[in-house]
């Protein structure tokens, strides 16, 4: 039986469902995002389109757990921020992005590997080799 990627074996969409209503998120210098709606099936490709500044990253960090929403609802594989913000980390994961991907302070190291396993998982390297250290992982 050939499969599609988006597929599990079991014929099921790969990917969390993504739904949103009326979600926003306010910062020190006003919205980065306000009223947005979403609302994506397991498998779907979700495009983000807006001029620089209109706060796309801040709609995906909320999205992922990264950013405590400010208003309205949302749900990501059935967990909802800010409640489950920890969660949705776990299951979540941004491609690597100067300046947005960089380390995070307020995680743990434990919770930084986590979620690069995630990456490591979708791009193939061993999330063991992490613990390595980045010139040892290059020369390997």
């Amino acid at each position: 039986m050939d499969q599609s990627p988006r597929e599990t074996a079991h014929g099921t969409p790969r990917g969390l469902a993504v739904t949103a209503r009326g979600f926003g998120l306010r910062g020190p210098r006003g919205w980065a995002f306000r009223d947005v709606d979403v609302d994506a099936a397991p498998g779907s490709l979700i495009a983000v389109e807006g001029p620089s500044g209109s706060g796309r990253t801040c709609l995906l960090l909320a999205l992922t757990g990264r950013m405590k929403p400010t208003e309205g609802v949302a749900e990501v594989g059935g967990l909802k921020p800010p409640r489950r913000m920890s969660a949705l980390r776990r299951v979540s994961a941004l491609a690597n992005v100067a300046g947005v991907t960089d380390l995070e302070p307020a995680l743990t190291v434990g919770e930084h590997l986590r979620e690069r396993a995630l990456l490591q998982r979708r791009f193939g390297t061993a999330p063991r080799a992490l613990l390595r250290s980045r010139a040892r992982r290059r020369a390997e």
